[in-house]
């Protein structure tokens, strides 16, 4: 099976560069973390890099194992590697419009999902140390899907998203009253293909983090969650805002982007939503072979 998926790998590479750019498709560093689960508090951080805005070709990059604290410094070098390939300026066919910034996206386990990474410091020559989430958009990504055989999931993950890109946002909310119905959550999501995107309370507690995984299990490519725990109706009217504020699906991480962005302004509140929002965005149309048997992971590693 996984020399099936690779070869099927290579041939959509070889068909993608023969395609027209995608504008969709930005430069893009691919973080894949996976703790070691033998009691040492390890994690395997194995990166990718998307060099060339227009086309998915993700090439590897070097891995390491390191701790879940200083994830931020493996994931600053291996920026600093994308830096020497990425180029400078617009992409080809833009015709001068505002670019996306450049992509960090964190494929994670489904228990570090509500892991700030978007908060994870990187410093520039001898500046202070910033937010990641404030130069890079920054995503989250399911491993455990990234990494499944199962086609009956692959093929509701890529039908769920065709809608969202062609129909748009239509949301299937989450709330604490839910925990005690999820069964009837799942079963509504999953009769509605229409619903393209989850907004629910952060995944730290069980029944949220049941809720995720269901939405996940039914093809969701699209969730966001206060990090901070309930996600209260004021702050989901801000979701709302940035859901309208975009004309097509394509648009809503820059829209996320911008809300961070705002939010790490020095003036403005701590408690402002844009600092502790997680989006998880999971494109199944751009996918790296993250196939490894159990333990492989961890063991193919170098240490950072």
């Amino acid at each position: 099976q996984r020399a099936a998926l690779t070869g099927a790998v290579s041939r959509r590479r070889t068909a993608r560069a023969r395609a027209a750019p995608d504008p969709d498709i930005p430069c893009c560093l691919i973080v894949a973390v996976e703790p070691a689960r033998d009691g040492s508090g390890d994690i395997a951080v194995r990166p990718w890099l998307n060099s060339v805005p227009g086309h998915w070709d993700p090439q590897p990059g070097e891995p390491a194992t390191t701790s879940l604290d200083r994830l931020g410094e493996a994931v600053e070098q291996a920026l600093r590697q994308g830096a020497r390939l990425w180029p400078v300026g617009p992409a080809p066919g833009s015709g001068g419009h505002e670019q996306p910034p450049t992509y960090v996206e964190f494929v994670l386990p489904y228990d570090l999902l509500n892991h700030d990474v978007a908060g994870l410091r990187f410093t520039l020559g001898h500046g202070r140390p910033l937010p990641l989430g404030l130069r890079y958009a920054v995503h989250l990504r399911s491993l455990e899907r990234m990494r499944t055989d199962d086609r009956l999931v692959r093929r509701q993950w890529q039908e769920r998203w065709r809608v969202l890109r062609q129909q748009g946002v239509t949301v299937h909310g989450w709330s604490g009253d839910d925990a005690q119905r999820l069964d009837a959550w799942q079963t509504t999501l999953a009769g509605e293909s229409a619903r393209t995107a989850v907004v629910l309370d952060a995944p730290a507690d069980t029944p949220a983090l049941e809720a995720l995984k269901a939405a996940i299990a039914e093809g969701i490519a699209l969730a966001i969650w206060d990090r901070r725990g309930v996600f209260v109706e004021e702050r989901r009217e801000v979701v709302t805002a940035v859901f309208a504020s975009v004309p097509v699906a394509a648009q809503i991480p820059m829209a996320i982007h911008r809300l961070r962005r705002k939010a790490v302004d020095p003036a403005q509140s701590p408690d402002l939503l844009g600092r502790h929002i997680a989006f998880f965005w999971d494109d199944p149309t751009r996918l790296v072979d993250i196939h490894t048997d159990d333990g492989d992971l961890a063991n193919e590693e170098a240490p950072a």
